[in-house]
C-alpha cells in the first residue's frame, strides 16, 4: 500500500479526540493507532500534523513542570500544530485590594502555551476549576475586585495571538449570574454542562486517581514521581519531530 492510500485511511477523530480529550500522562486508556507514525517519513509527519492539530488535549491537573517537558518532547512543529486545549482556569494568589495577582504556577503554565502552541485557536477551561474561580469570586466582598481578576486573566489569555475562542466549562447553576454576565462580557463562551456531562469530568478525574483536584487546593503532586514520561512514552516518541 503506497503512503498516500496509508494516509488516506487515517482518521485522527478515532483516537477520540473529537468526543474526549487526550490526556498524555495517562498510563493506561490511551487509544491511539501509532502505526501509521513509523511507517515513512512522509506519513510520519502527515499523520503527526493531522493527530495534533485535530484532537483536543487535556493539560488540566498538571504542573508546569510536566507540560514544559511534554511540549519539548514532542518538538516545536507538533506543539505549533496543537489547536485546542483544555487547562485549569488560572489560580489567584492575591484578591486584595491594590493586590490582584495570579498563581506563578499559572503564570508558568500560560508562559509555555504562549511560546509553545503557536497555532492555538481554542483554549478550553476545566469544569472544577471553572467552579472553584466562580465560587473564590463570588465570595469577594467587592465586586471590583472580581472585575479586576477576570480583566487580568483575559489580559493573559489575550497574549495567544492565534486565539480565537475562550470556552469556559461551568455548572449550569452558577453563583451568580452578574458574574457570569461579566465573564461573558470578553468574549468567553460558557459551556453549561448537563448532569451527565456533569458525570464525565467527574469520571475523567476519578480515573486520574488523584487524591484530590489540583486547582491549589491540597493536590499533592508527588502522586506522580513514580511516573517519569521520559521513560515510558514511546507514543510521543513516535510522533515527535
Amino acid at each position: 500500500m503506497s503512503d498516500s492510500s496509508q494516509l488516506s485511511n487515517f482518521n485522527p477523530t478515532a483516537t477520540g479526540g473529537s468526543s474526549e480529550p487526550i490526556d498524555p500522562w495517562l498510563r493506561y486508556g490511551l487509544q491511539v493507532p501509532t502505526g501509521l507514525f513509523c511507517v515513512s517519513k512522509t506519513v510520519h509527519r502527515e499523520a503527526s500534523l493531522l493527530f495534533y492539530s485535530q484532537n483536543r488535549f487535556d493539560f488540566g491537573g498538571r504542573d508546569p513542570e510536566k507540560l514544559a517537558s511534554f511540549l519539548k518532547q514532542i518538538g516545536p512543529r507538533n506543539a505549533n500544530s496543537i489547536q485546542h486545549i483544555v487547562i485549569d482556569f488560572p489560580e489567584f494568589l492575591y484578591l486584595d485590594p491594590g493586590d490582584v495577582t495570579i498563581e506563578e504556577e499559572s503564570l508558568s503554565i500560560l508562559g509555555s502555551i504562549v511560546s509553545s502552541c503557536t497555532g492555538l485557536i481554542t483554549l478550553r477551561t476545566s469544569l472544577y476549576s471553572t467552579s472553584s474561580m466562580e465560587l473564590r469570586l463570588d465570595n469577594l466582598d467587592h465586586y471590583n475586585l472580581a472585575t479586576k481578576a477576570l480583566h487580568l486573566v483575559d489580559t493573559h489569555f489575550r497574549a495567544m495571538p492565534s486565539l480565537s475562542e475562550i470556552i469556559l466549562e461551568v455548572y449550569e447553576d452558577g453563583p451568580s449570574d452578574c458574574l457570569r454576565k461579566r465573564m461573558e462580557s470578553y468574549g468567553w463562551i460558557l459551556s453549561k454542562n448537563t448532569a451527565e456531562e456533569e458525570e464525565f469530568w467527574d469520571s475523567r478525574f476519578s480515573d486520574l486517581d488523584f487524591d484530590d483536584y489540583g486547582y491549589g487546593y491540597g493536590y499533592d503532586y508527588d502522586d506522580d514521581d513514580d511516573y517519569d514520561i521520559d521513560n515510558d512514552s514511546d507514543f510521543w516518541r513516535r510522533a515527535a519531530d
